[in-house]
This record gives C-alpha cells, structure tokens and sequence, in this order.
C-alpha cells in the first residue's frame, strides 16, 4: 500500500505536485499548523475573553461559508486557477496584516482583528473550494484516490510540524523579547511567520498552469451509474450540505475552543498545547492513508458514517472530564475519526455528483461546513460564559450525532437501491478506482476550515 502511494507521488503532474506542495505550506501555517495554536492564545494575551473569541471565530467562518458558495459559481465561471490565485491573494494581505492588531489603539483593535480575519478567511474560501476540483482535473481516473490520501498525509504532516513550531515559538520569543509569555509580543511573531509563509503559498500557486488537452477531464465524463443527472442534483446538493453542517459541528466547537479550554481553564502551558495539537494531526496521518483499506472493505458512505459517529464520541471526554489528558485524548482521537469521515464523505459524494456541478456541491459543502463553524462557534462563546465548556462540547457532540443519523439514513436507503447495470464505457469512469481512493482533509475545516 505504502509503495502504491510512493509511486503515485512520483507519477503526478507538474500542477498536482505544486498543489501537494501547497498543502504542505498551508498545514504548516494557517490551515491547522501555527495558526490553530496561536491565535486565539494571542486575543487572549490582548485580553479578549471566550465570549469575544466566539465571535470573531463566528464571523470569520460565516464569512468563510458566503465566500465558498461565491468560490464555486466562480470557478465555473472563471476557472479553478484564477480564484485560487485570486484567493491566495487575499489571504495573504489578511494574515500580513492582523498581527499588528496589537499596535493599534484600544479601540480600533477589534475591528482591525475582524476586518484582516475576514479577508484571511475569504481568501481562503476561494483557494480551498477550487483547489479541490482542480487537483481531480489535473489527476488521471485512476490514480485519484491515491493522490487525495497523499494529500492528506502531507497536509497532516505539515500540520504536526506547525502545532510544535506554535507551541514553542511563543516561548522562545518572550526569551528573546524579555517579556512574560502573558505578553501578546511573542504570540505576534509567529503570526507575523505565518504571513511570510502566505507569501512563498502565492508564489507556488502562480507556477500553476491551466491544463493541457489531454491533462484535463473531459467535461462529457459522468458521475457513478446511477448518480442523479445536472438538472436532479440539486436536491442531493442541498441535502449533503445540510448533513455537512451538522456533522462538522464537533470539529468546529473543538478546534475553536480546544486551546482557549486548556489555557484558561485548565492552566495548561502553551508548548503542552501545542503538542497535544500536534500528535493530534500527526495521528490523522495514518488515518487518512489507511482510510482507503477501510472503506473498500465496508464502502465510502460506511466509513463516513462510522468516521462521523467516532467524531461525536470523541468529545465526550472533553465534556465529562475536566482534566489535561482526557481534552487531549478526545481532542486527539476526534482528528484522527474527522481524518478518516471527511475524505470518505468527500469521495462518496462526489462520484455521484455530475463533474460540472463538483464545484458547486463543494462550494455548497464549504458554506455548510463554514454556517456550522460559524453558528458553533458564536453559541459556543456564549455558552462557555455561562454554563461552561462541558456545555459546549456537549452541543457539538449532539449535532454531529444528528448529521450522523442523517447521512446513516441516505447511505443505507442507497444500498437497498437496485443495482444499474451499465455498459463498460460508463464504468471506466468512475471516479474511485477498484484499489486506492481518498480526497483531502479540510479542516477543515481547515473543515479551514473541517478541516
């Protein structure tokens, strides 16, 4: 299997390696590497309190959903290269400029911090949203899977490399300032990293071409037998989006609050966090590549499904144990069941969906997945301050549960389908190939978002 893997890596595109590299350098810095561990800690340090972290966590992911539904009519319109460019662009003046939020006055600091998130989290909604079906473009039929499960390995790998950079930069930088790692000083410098490394992810985007001819997935290319055709998709659209909100719901309440928890109410220190962040997307790693093998054995939708139920018990323990080393056991087991739901859910979704609408149902998605975030993370905020944190993983937990039922209902209604017998030309185009398959992680949401 490791082998496969290898020479798919190998074998890929001049336009796949640079988006292999791009996830690298986006998990490294904003997509769940630095970023995750240091930002809220830095709006603390500024003191802003849980209520205020909900809010701009709020704003920036709705902004995040309108932007992905906006991403995916572009990127029919335009292109998936231009709006990625055009993308990165935009993230990259977002996140330059918010670490000089400490240096403006009192007053304007908030909505300073809001303004450059939002651009950050804009930008971000147009590179991710068509990023993803610019990779399937540039990708044979059968090496996609492989070449999404790569993705995903690379992408978590960069990400424990900046969980451990965000735990210990902080400290090394109130060393090197003088300063108390109450100070919002050291918390500003990795931030102020993370635009650098923006700047090398917009130079490596624009070394991207448009593909050739024979590169390019032929726009007459259908969906799996039996998926429904252009003009009766839009009901599966809307349905998937709906599962995708509540099911990310967990994530979203754990990656928004889980540092936020462990600083300030179980007095954790940074570099702590910063390493239990980091295994947590470390042990993603192979989970995502040992996703394929599951969901052969027991299909696409199960292993969503079973990837999805595993998200919702996960915070459990964040929720019925206040201590360090059960929040990092649930926090840890929770991306290592996103990093097997999500990319099974990606693939079983998007092989029944007709390729000229795969940019709008996973904008579609994006917006869903970026409501959830958004919604989660404002009534999170306000929760925290009045009933707690349990409180608040618990609703999380209680909406991925419900997303989970959801989808177990579609996926077991599809398997009692009769089955559609085709002739060979619609079989070779399947999406997912008979021995490897499995998309990227978000994060994102992320579900940067799921990810």
């Amino acid at each position: 299997m490791w082998a496969a893997y290898v020479e798919t890596l190998r074998n890929a595109t001049r336009n796949a390696q640079i988006v292999l590299t791009l996830s690298a350098v986006m998990g490294l810095s904003i997509d769940g590497g630095v970023y995750s561990v240091v930002f809220n800690l830095y709006l603390l340090r500024l003191n802003f309190g849980p209520e205020f972290v909900g809010q701009i966590n709020s704003v920036a992911n709705l902004t995040f959903a309108l932007g992905s539904l906006a991403a995916g009519w572009l990127g029919m319109r335009y292109g998936n290269r231009r709006i990625m460019i055009a993308g990165m662009g935009i993230a990259l003046v977002g996140a330059l400029a918010l670490p000089f939020g400490e240096l403006i006055p009192r007053t304007a600091r908030a909505p300073w911090l809001t303004t450059t998130l939002l651009l950050a989290y804009l930008g971000l909604a147009l590179y991710f949203v068509n990023s993803g079906p610019f990779l399937i473009r540039v990708t044979p039929v059968s090496a996609r899977g492989a070449i999404f499960a790569v993705q995903s390995a690379i992408s978590g790998l960069a990400s424990f490399a900046g969980g451990l950079l965000g735990g210990m930069l902080p400290a090394l930088f109130a060393l090197w300032m003088g300063v108390s790692r109450m100070h919002p000083g050291p918390y500003r410098m990795p931030l102020l990293l993370v635009g650098a490394l923006m700047v090398g992810a917009l130079l490596l985007v624009l070394q991207t071409r448009e593909p050739e001819a024979d590169e390019a997935e032929p726009e007459s290319l259908e969906a799996k037998p039996g998926a429904p055709r252009p003009r009766s998709a839009y009901p599966l659209i809307l349905f998937m989006s709906i599962v995708r909100f509540l099911q990310v719901a967990g994530v979203g309440v754990a990656v928004t609050f889980f540092n936020v928890y462990m600083d300030a109410a179980l007095h954790v220190a940074t570099p702590t966090i910063g390493m239990l962040a980091a295994v947590a997307r470390l042990i993603a790693v192979p989970a995502a590549l040992i996703g394929p093998a599951f969901a052969r054995r027991v299909g696409y939708g199960e292993a969503a499904m079973l990837g999805s139920f595993g998200s919702a018990l996960s915070l459990l323990p964040l929720a019925l144990f206040p201590n360090p080393m059960a929040a990092g056991f649930g926090f840890i087991s929770l991306l290592a069941f996103t990093a097997i739901r999500y990319p099974t859910f990606y693939v079983y979704i998007m092989e029944r969906t007709p390729p000229r609408l795969r940019a709008t149902m996973t904008g579609a998605g994006e917006m869903a997945a970026g409501f959830s975030f958004a919604l989660i993370s404002l009534l999170g905020g306000y929760i925290i301050v009045q009933y707690g944190y349990a409180a608040a993983f618990w609703l999380g937990a209680v909406f991925t549960l419900a997303g989970t039922a959801l989808f177990a209902v579609y996926v077991w209604k599809q398997r009692k389908r009769p089955t559609v017998i085709t002739p060979p030309p619609l079989q070779e185009t399947a999406i997912i190939p008979p021995l490897v398959g499995q998309p990227a992680l978000e994060e994102e949401e992320r579900e940067g978002k799921d990810p």
